[in-house]
């Protein structure tokens, strides 16, 4: 539809619309290397985006696949700029980096640019701050559920609300939302081929790892503070910007039944982040 600002800018903020509209022109526009699917639908009836890049790319997924998700959280507006942002440089690859068609020789590369398309709209129309989805609760008037709080990893636990009107809300089961479960049926589907899962949010400049429901350490945890270290160092000496980077638990605060802690804890996806942009 023609929404406000019906054009997509890569330095600006843009609707929902836009952002739709912008994912069905590159779908279009470059058949070669990209593939527009949707992996179900929102509350409100908004589809649930999933846009697969490669070189040469084939029906089926074939290569490694790195992960990507952003716009969990409605009002982080940020994450999904910086989504399409790597989507446009990785299609249109300015400098002729060589190292940007190696990456898509050898991976697949998965985004899910919106995962919260319901909150993300109405972060547009009626409250800039809104953080959950769109849903009802049963038995009160409050609505939507931190869809970064209703994964079935430690659920409900340390960081989480059982409240239906609290910003955490963890929602009335583990995966109890639209949203969460059309990705989790994607990753269960896929988890084999999956080497490294991100997860965009803003602000705060860190680079996480899990978990964020305890001080438990992943069996690699050295591992992925290793490279940590190599990505937040090369942020600083290409932007200046300074990222710490840690576990969530005490990184940032105490959170559980989030998306990074099931890909690590539930499904085993062994390099996995969770990413807090500048502002």
């Amino acid at each position: 539809s023609s929404g406000i600002n019906a054009e997509y800018g890569y330095s600006k903020f843009n609707t929902w619309e836009a952002i739709e509209a912008e994912l069905k022109r590159l779908a279009e526009e470059r058949k070669d290397i990209i593939r527009l699917d949707s992996i179900g639908q929102t509350y409100e009836g908004r589809e649930l985006y999933l846009l697969r890049m490669s070189n040469n790319i084939t029906e089926k997924i074939t290569k490694p696949v790195v992960l990507i998700d952003a716009g969990i959280h409605a009002r982080e507006w940020v994450s999904v700029s910086t989504c399409l942002y790597i989507i446009n440089r990785l299609i249109e690859n300015p400098a002729d980096d060589y190292l940007i068609d190696a990456f898509l020789d050898s991976y697949d590369f998965v985004f899910f640019p919106v995962l919260n398309p319901d909150g993300y709209s109405y972060t547009w129309t009626d409250d800039r701050l809104w953080r959950k989805n769109r849903s009802p609760s049963n038995g009160s008037d409050c609505v939507g559920v931190d869809l970064n709080r209703n994964w079935d990893y430690e659920w409900g636990g340390e960081g989480t609300s059982s409240y239906p009107c609290a910003i955490d809300y963890k929602g009335p089961a583990p995966f109890s939302e639209l949203e969460t479960t059309a990705v989790k049926k994607w990753i269960e589907a896929h988890k084999q081929k999956v080497v490294l899962y991100l997860n965009f949010h803003a602000y705060g400049q860190l680079w996480m790892t899990p978990y964020g429901y305890s001080t438990a350490k992943p069996s690699n945890e050295e591992e992925m503070l290793k490279y940590s270290k190599i990505a937040t160092d090369a942020l600083a000496s290409f932007r200046g910007t300074n990222y710490n980077f840690g576990p969530v638990y005490t990184t940032i605060y105490p959170a559980s039944s989030i998306s990074v802690d099931w890909v690590r804890g539930a499904e085993n996806i062994l390099i996995a982040y969770t990413y807090s942009l500048p502002h």
